[in-house]
């Protein structure tokens, strides 16, 4: 089972608003707990033990960044059995934190697990690649982007088709052409 003994590092690759990030935040609250409302604190952002590392308002993530994480992944989880760390557009990490990101993946402290979320994973170091377990995520096809956009109460009725083809199958471009 995966959530029980997941690997130490997973890369969630696909296109530009395919749900990747959501994915990820959902299989990090899987593997906090079975528990819905500690799995809603961790949909919130309001989990101790899940660190989201994100660009703060820069083109990419720091170095700073990239070293504050190690340096919080040597820690005790708080409240869990484990601290997840949910990196969102890692394709966009420059050379010096990818570098010290590197390091945390080459040692893992053993309750640790990273999730890596990319739509230009070919931005990333092929070292950093390779020490993920990868998960691709593919353009969601007519009907599965119509039952997605469902789910968030939006019906593109007779257009499905045609707004499927103009989104790319992304939810994210399907909801901003309704």
């Amino acid at each position: 089972d995966e959530l029980a003994q997941p690997a130490h590092a997973y890369l969630f690759v696909g296109p530009a608003s395919s749900g990747k990030a959501t994915i990820a935040r959902r299989f990090a609250a899987g593997l906090i707990s079975e528990d819905p409302a500690v799995q809603g604190r961790v949909l919130s952002g309001a989990h101790p033990d899940v660190i989201l590392v994100e660009p703060d308002g820069r083109s990419s993530i720091t170095v700073d960044q990239a070293r504050r994480a190690s340096a919080q992944a040597s820690l005790s989880p708080l409240e869990a059995n484990r601290k997840v760390f949910l990196i969102e557009e890692a394709g966009i990490i420059n050379d010096e934190a990818a570098n010290a990101l590197l390091k945390l993946l080459e040692e893992p402290p053993k309750d640790v697990v990273l999730l890596l979320v990319s739509h230009q994973p070919a931005g990333l170091l092929p070292t950093i690649r390779s020490r993920c377990r990868t998960l691709r995520l593919a353009a969601l096809g007519p009907e599965d982007l119509a039952a997605a956009l469902a789910q968030i109460g939006l019906d593109p009725g007779p257009e499905a088709p045609a707004l499927s083809e103009l989104a790319a199958g992304s939810v994210g471009r399907a909801v901003a052409l309704l």
